[in-house]
């Protein structure tokens, strides 16, 4: 499993200057575009802009490349939110978790949150028989130290997730 990069920190965005932005920009829109194609588009040549993609890659800026898949076209015809809250908080109990929560390929996106729950997932499933079949898995096993899971199911996506905003329109 790849890891994550170490987050660069809140003001990260004022390392990258306006070409760097411009690249980041294209790229997230159009991640297949030559290296000469996007030299033209941020004006550059070839070469420095390569340098600079090199650059944004290593420092953690840009994390992977990827296409981005119709999830009903996998077979993915259940989308559903967790919130899980734990019995145990300890650490040993969140790394636990944590462990076992990403060893499943139905598990899609985590994140540890403050409030209600302790992490909000988002699971894929080809059916809802399957979804409660994996959630009775993790509530099912008494050293994952969960206490609840509370699902909210997708109906329709209005909007998918296509990447960050790069320029905000803030800038």
């Amino acid at each position: 499993m790849k890891q994550p990069v170490r987050p660069l920190g809140r003001n990260a965005k004022s390392i990258l200057d306006r070409i760097d932005l411009s690249i980041l920009e294209t790229l997230t829109r159009a991640g297949r575009i030559t290296y000469q194609a996007l030299s033209e588009k941020v004006g550059l040549s070839a070469r420095p802009c390569l340098e600079r993609v090199k650059r944004l890659e290593q420092k953690g800026v840009i994390r992977g490349y990827t296409a981005l898949v119709e999830p009903s076209a996998l077979g993915h015809d259940i989308i559903a939110l967790a919130g899980i809250s734990m019995r145990d908080p300890s650490t040993e109990s969140r790394q636990r978790l944590e462990r076992a929560l990403c060893a499943y390929p139905a598990l899609i996106e985590l994140h540890v949150v403050n409030g209600e729950y302790d992490y909000v997932a988002r699971f894929v499933a080809p059916t809802l028989a399957a979804y409660e079949s994996l959630t009775e898995t993790f509530l099912g096993d008494p050293r994952l130290g969960i206490g609840r899971i509370h699902t909210t199911f997708v109906l329709k996506t209005l909007k998918p997730f296509e990447g960050y905003p790069v320029l905000d329109g803030q800038d």
